[in-house]
């Protein structure tokens, strides 16, 4: 007789603020496309309240890599909008981050196996293509 271990899951973390509407929402996108048809779950789901939790300096550096550059510079996407001029490059952005984790920009959804994390602002578009992503066979 054999005995095969069971396949882990993968996780999708959320950096989650309760107050926010942006990131109820994306919590419930998470919640409603986890379980396939069969009704197993697709992947599990890390809840993590940033404000009690504060992201740590390698979580924000790998969050910031699995957001990638586009027209605007990643650290600045990272920062609440009312916030963003008080940094001038990623050094500065992640230190205001670690001493203010409520300046981060929210929701932020993390796929960690597959490298990837998506903005859930201004609309939940890169969190729903990052979780069919997820869920392609």
């Amino acid at each position: 007789m054999s005995f095969r271990p069971p396949k882990t899951l993968p996780i999708l973390s959320i950096f989650h603020n309760a107050r926010s509407s942006k990131s109820r929402a994306a919590l419930q996108l998470l919640l409603d496309k986890q379980k396939r048809p069969d009704q197993d779950d697709a992947y599990r789901v890390d809840v993590v309240d940033y404000e009690q939790t504060p992201p740590t300096p390698d979580q924000l550096r790998q969050v910031s890599q699995f957001l990638g550059e586009n027209s605007v510079p990643v650290w600045r996407r990272m920062i609440r909008p009312e916030a963003q001029d008080m940094v001038h490059n990623w050094q500065e952005a992640q230190k205001l981050l670690l001493d203010r984790p409520a300046l981060l920009e929210r929701p932020i959804v993390v796929d960690w196996e597959k490298g990837q994390a998506a903005l859930g602002r201004p609309t939940l578009a890169a969190v729903e293509k990052l979780l069919n992503q997820r869920l392609k066979k």
